[in-house]
């Protein structure tokens, strides 16, 4: 009885192993913030190989999944910056030169 019940329990703790190192997600080598960039130049470079890489991976993926696919790449990476900016966008409360940018960017897109 006592070996069924040691036997159990390993069987378990490899369950519950397995699913810890399932569950924690595998750092992506490109995991930076757009903030962590020194230049804007660099910063725009990632956001290209980043949305290349999605689209390769997501090829009838739209533009609102890229967006939410991006808003969650920002939570997972903790980039509160960016997470700042978007909220503030969205709720229409950024600088007038961003809100502008962003109201030519999707009109000219």
């Amino acid at each position: 009885m006592k070996k069924n019940i040691f036997y159990i329990c390993i069987i378990i703790g490899l369950f519950l192993a397995l699913y810890f190192f399932i569950d924690i997600p595998i750092p992506n080598k490109q995991a930076k913030c757009p903030d962590d960039y020194k230049t804007s130049e660099e910063q725009m470079t990632a956001l290209n190989e980043w949305t290349n890489n999605f689209y390769d991976d997501h090829p009838g993926a739209s533009l609102g999944d890229w967006n939410r696919a991006r808003y969650q790449f920002w939570v997972d990476n903790r980039c509160t910056e960016a997470l700042k900016r978007y909220n503030e966008a969205k709720s229409g409360k950024a600088d007038p030169e961003t809100m502008n940018f962003i109201k030519e960017t999707i009109i000219n897109n």
